[in-house]
This record gives structure tokens, C-alpha cells and sequence, in this order.
């Protein structure tokens, strides 16, 4: 031990002469002198390059956090044991993040060659700045490998590890800019919980992944690295969550655009500008937000109080020159109704890809029910195979029923009950257009109402059979249900929040639908579950500033009104089977002149005179809402 201490002590006292005696710049000589015949060489990656930050730096840090610490040795300074190296978690990322302590080094082995890094840090007590920066060593000999194929691969992988590890934002305009608090998207909607088609869900995830991984084959065809995709179908279906499922198998940020809220063509053009790459952009309802009618179809649209996005402007933003400021970029339009696009919106370059979503299958359930009620097979699986082709259900109706209950039995039984009232509520449908149909084919003209034919405060409309009621287009069969609405309750879509005359239409079919499925059957008849879907039609209409409060109120008192519907028919079986007795009993009474058969015939006539003035007070009150009705 004294020897060891006499040696640290000789070598201080020699450091310290020489340091003395040889002046700074000899030594530095002497260094440089001896490194020329040293094989390694050192590249140095500050924090800053020139006046700018460098983005090399960054890209280092993300790959030897990510990528090279899972899989090799740390050693300190001196090249002795492991060191410690640091550990992390903050709200942009979705995994933990690595990074080397300061002091550190690190070995990276690329296609066989060492590649050796180190982390420095160092704090001026006289400037109180800290500097950091990393040390690349490696053999002079591999320098050409290192400049044109390792530095891109740490840039490239960098890149990779930081958009598959970051968090999914979504962004929403707010006054002609996007709002500057994005909120993490947290949404569970994966493609394997994604109820759909199996070979359409197979054929989507195929063209994304060709996508994301096309970008030497864009470029070499000298296409912009986007994509476009229109999701039509009726609601429901599963739009919104195709696109949540798309964000998280690419990890894209999503960008709400509502281009209702944009006042012109050049705040589109900054809002686009501002969207970064690696992004989806969402338009829902396209046929709904804007004036974008089809121009083919020739249908005239009331002109907007004020500007307004325009058809060209939008192509332009999308598929123009604006367009070459961004790659990696995703757009999707979603509508209810294809064919109300203009067709210059539909060709490929803008929108690839159209993508239906049409009803519930039976396929479609069984995925359903295996991700709600974990069971792959059921006695009331043919039952509901037999009906969900016809019944024009959703996959959020059916979805809906499947979650009213976690008994599998209770849940299956109430979505046959719905699945056969829409099955019949469609045959209805069928059956009223084809009767008209053959009414006017015979030359039959319906029944007028008087009021209709000769109120001076009546709108004219389009003779009867036409689906146009003054500046709204509507179901033939709607048409005249329509007419009547207006003339008892006036414009109810006036003050709606929706501008376009496709969605007020549509808004306006909802509730004719309802109105004609009320008409069309006896109140004991309609079921619970029918019931409470009229409810939330409604319901959502008001949302929407229709005024349908009338009919909210009817359906209320419908509501109320049925258990005594039910009352009545049990009170209209317990009349009938009274008069079976008392006839009996009066067949008796004739053969053996019973006096106490006698009496108790007086007293089941007098219930039975009791009953019928029940049913008749119950049936007066339905008369009365079903005149409610328009």
C-alpha cells in the first residue's frame, strides 16, 4: 500500500514539472503529433450547428436511446464496468425513453464495424453554461462508410423510432387556426376490433401499409407521397372508427377540418399549410359542411349568407400546387351520400380509394358479438342470420344491443326484437311506394285534404307522386306527409344549425319516417325498443335546432299510453272470456232453472259492462294522439 502511495505521489510530482516546464503550446504539438499516428478518428455533434440547432444531434440521442441501448454494452470513461444510463417518460411518447449519462460511452455495431459513441457534458462555473455534445470514434479506414451510409442510417432510424413512439394528436380549428393545445388521442379502436368485412378490412390495411412504406416508389414515379380515401355509407356504419383505426396502425396525427368554420379559399390554404407531415385529414359529411353540390345532377342550392369555401378552391388546396408542401399525408372525406359529390372531387389523385360501408352482416355481427359478449357461436345466431340481410341495421344499432346486457341470452333476444321491427318497418315501406305506384299507374289521384287544396296560405307545391316539397327533395312516399307538416307546424328545419339543402332534406325524411310508421300502426303493436330509437331520432333533431318539439311530446304520451295499451288487451281477453261464461251459464240456467246461476250471470254482466266502459274511455284517448298526428 506505501509503494502504491509512493508511485501516485512521484507521478503527481512529475505531471505538475512538466506541466511547468513545457509551455501549452509544445504539449498541444506533441498531442497533435502523436494522433496522426493513431488509426482512430472523431467526429463531434454539438447541440448547435452554425446558427441553428442540429438536427444530427437529436437524431443521436433517439437512437441511442431506442435503438442501440436494448442491445449493447455502456462503459465508462475509462472503458471499465457498466455505468448508469438514464430513464424517462413524458406525455408526447408513448414508451419509456433511454439516454446516456453524461461520462458515458457506448458501442454500436453496424454491418460488423465498431462504431463507438461517447456523451459529454460540461458546466462553466464562469459563463454558468452547460455544453453537451457527443463524441463518434471509429476507424479512419471505415470514414466513407461512416459518411455516406451510418450517419443516414442513424438519421433514417431516428426518424422511424420518433413517429412510431410518439403520441397521436388531435387538432380542431378554432377561429381560421388550428387550436394550439392538441389533446392526446387515447382511442382503443384498433384493426383487430374493428368490426368490418373481413377481405374489405384485408384490402384497406394492405393499400395503408403500401402506402407508408411507398416512399422510393412515390418518388420515383413523381407523385406526391398522399393518399386519399372517401368512406360513403349510411350512418353508422363505421366511418369514424375506420379513421380512429388508421391513426393508430400508422400512429398519424388526425386534423379535424370543418370547413364550415373556414370564412375563405386562402384560410384553407394556411390551415394546410400548418398541418404537419405524418398526418390524417378529416373532412366528415362533405356533402353537408359546404356548397359542394354536383354540378352534373343540376340541382340549384340557395346561395350562403357569406363566403364561403368553393369546389375549386378545395381541389386546389388538396390536389394542387398547395399540396407539394407535405408528404406522408393522408386525406379522408366522409358522406352519407356518394352520388351528391361533385365527380371532379371523386377521380383518383384525390380521392384513391372508395370505400362503402353498407349495413350489419351477418359476418359483421359475429365479430361484433365475439368483441362485446365473447362468444363465437349461439342457438340464436340462425335467427339473427335469417333477419340482419334485411333489417338495414347498422353496426352501431346492433353494437347498441349487444350492450345493453352482459348475459349473452338477454342481449341476443332484445336485437331479434329490433332486427324483425325493422325488417317489418321496411316491408311497410315497400308496400306503401308500391300502392302508390300502382295508384298513379291506374290514374288514381289520392285523397286531398281540403285545407291543402284551397288554404290561400298554402305553398304550391309539385303535383302529388313527385318527391319535392318546395325547395326540399324527400322520399316519394314521404312527400305528401311532408306537405302536412309544413302546413300545421310551418318550416321546422328554418332555424336548423345545418346550411345545405341535402342534410335539411334529410334532417326533414327522419321525421316523416317517423310520422309514417306512427300512422301505419296500432300503438300496442310498436315495441320498446322501437319506441326509444323514435325517441332518440328526435332527440338528436333538436340538437340539431329542428323543431320537432310536437312530435317529442307524442311520442311522450305514446309512451305513457302503452301499458295501458297492454292494460286493455289483457281487459279485452278477461271481456271475452266473461261472455264464454255467461253464455255457458245461460245455457244452464234454461236447463235446470238455477236462481244462484241466475244471480251470478247479472254479476258477470254487470263486470262485463264495467270492462267495456274501460276499453272505451282507453281507445277515445288513443283516438285523440293519433289525431295529434299530422
Amino acid at each position: 500500500m506505501a509503494s502504491v502511495l509512493s508511485l501516485l505521489g512521484a507521478f503527481t510530482i512529475i505531471r505538475s514539472t512538466i506541466r511547468e516546464l513545457i509551455p501549452q503550446e509544445v504539449r498541444a504539438y506533441l498531442w497533435n503529433l502523436t494522433q496522426r499516428f493513431s488509426s482512430e478518428f472523431t467526429l463531434v455533434i454539438e447541440r448547435t450547428h452554425g446558427s441553428s440547432s442540429n438536427s444530427l444531434f437529436k437524431a443521436a440521442a433517439i437512437y441511442l436511446g431506442g435503438h442501440v441501448l436494448a442491445s449493447a454494452t455502456v462503459f465508462d470513461s475509462t472503458g471499465g464496468s457498466p455505468q448508469r444510463f438514464l430513464v424517462g417518460k413524458s406525455e408526447n411518447v408513448r414508451n419509456f425513453t433511454y439516454a446516456l449519462d453524461k461520462n458515458s460511452e457506448i458501442v454500436d455495431l453496424f454491418r460488423g464495424v465498431p462504431m463507438k459513441w461517447k456523451f459529454r457534458l460540461d458546466f462553466s462555473a464562469t459563463t454558468q453554461i452547460e455544453t453537451r455534445w457527443y463524441e463518434l470514434c471509429f476507424n479512419k479506414k471505415h470514414a466513407e462508410i461512416v459518411k455516406s451510409e451510418y450517419l443516414p442510417h442513424v438519421l433514417d432510424t431516428a426518424k422511424r423510432l420518433k413517429d412510431q413512439t410518439r403520441t397521436v394528436k388531435f387538432h380542431i380549428i378554432r377561429r381560421d387556426w388550428w387550436c394550439p393545445s392538441a389533446v392526446n388521442i387515447d382511442h382503443p379502436m384498433t384493426f383487430e376490433t374493428l368490426a368490418m368485412d373481413a377481405d374489405l378490412k384485408k384490402n384497406i390495411l394492405d393499400d395503408l401499409n403500401s402506402f407508408i412504406n411507398g416512399k422510393e416508389y412515390y418518388k420515383k414515379i413523381g407523385r406526391l407521397w398522399k393518399r386519399g380515401y372517401l368512406l360513403y355509407g349510411p350512418p353508422g356504419t363505421g366511418k369514424s372508427s375506420l379513421i380512429a383505426a388508421m391513426a393508430n396502425h400508422l400512429n398519424f396525427d388526425i386534423y379535424n377540418l370543418n370547413l364550415s368554420a373556414v370564412k375563405s379559399d386562402s384560410v384553407l390554404e394556411d390551415l394546410l399549410l400548418q398541418v404537419s407531415n405524418r398526418s390524417i385529414i378529416v373532412v366528415e359529411d362533405i356533402d353537408c359542411t359546404i356548397k359542394l353540390q354536383n354540378r352534373e345532377a343540376g340541382e340549384q342550392v340557395d346561395s350562403f349568407p357569406r363566403v364561403q369555401v368553393t369546389l375549386s378552391g378545395l381541389l386546389n388546396a388538396i390536389d394542387g400546387l398547395l399540396s407539394c408542401c407535405a408528404n406522408e399525408r393522408i386525406v379522408v372525406f366522409t358522406t352519407n351520400y356518394k352520388e351528391r359529390i361533385d365527380p371532379a372531387l371523386l377521380r383518383a389523385g384525390r380521392m384513391d380509394r372508395h370505400i362503402c360501408l353498407s349495413y350489419c352482416t351477418f359476418s359483421t355481427f359475429k365479430q361484433l358479438a365475439a368483441n362485446y359478449l365473447n362468444i363465437f357461436n349461439h342457438d340464436h345466431f340462425g335467427r339473427v342470420e335469417e333477419l340482419i340481410e334485411n333489417a338495414k341495421a347498422s353496426p352501431a344499432e346492433v353494437a347498441g344491443e349487444l350492450m345493453k346486457s352482459k348475459d349473452p341470452e338477454v342481449c341476443l333476444e332484445g336485437l331479434i326484437a329490433f332486427l324483425e321491427s325493422k325488417v317489418s318497418q321496411a316491408r311497410f315501406q315497400i308496400t306503401s311506394i308500391e300502392d302508390r305506384r300502382l295508384e298513379e299507374k291506374n290514374g288514381i289521384r289520392p285523397k286531398k285534404d281540403t285545407e291543402n287544396e284551397h288554404s290561400s296560405n298554402a305553398t304550391t307545391f309539385l303535383a302529388v307522386g313527385c318527391d319535392s316539397v318546395r325547395e326540399y327533395r324527400v322520399k316519394a312516399d314521404l312527400a305528401l306527409i311532408l306537405k302536412n307538416v309544413f302546413l300545421k307546424h310551418g318550416n321546422i328545419v328554418e332555424n336548423s344549425s345545418l346550411n345545405s339543402m341535402q342534410c335539411l332534406s334529410s334532417l326533414l325524411e327522419v321525421v316523416c319516417g317517423i310520422i309514417q310508421r306512427l300512422q301505419a300502426v296500432e300503438f300496442e303493436e310498436l315495441t320498446e325498443v322501437e319506441l326509444e330509437s323514435m325517441i332518440t331520432s328526435v332527440r338528436d333533431l333538436e340538437y340539431l335546432k329542428v323543431e320537432v318539439g310536437w312530435l317529442n311530446k307524442r311520442l311522450d304520451e305514446i309512451t305513457q299510453a302503452l301499458p295501458l295499451a297492454k292494460h286493455c288487451s289483457s281487459l279485452k281477453e278477461e271481456r271475452g272470456k266473461n261472455l264464454q261464461d255467461i253464455e255457458k251459464m245461460e245455457k244452464e240456467v234454461k236447463g235446470c232453472e238455477d236462481e244462484s246461476k241466475s244471480l251470478k250471470i247479472q254479476e258477470t254482466k254487470a263486470r262485463t259492462e264495467e270492462l267495456s266502459e274501460k276499453i272505451s274511455s282507453i281507445e277515445t284517448k288513443f283516438n285523440q294522439i293519433r289525431d295529434g298526428l299530422p
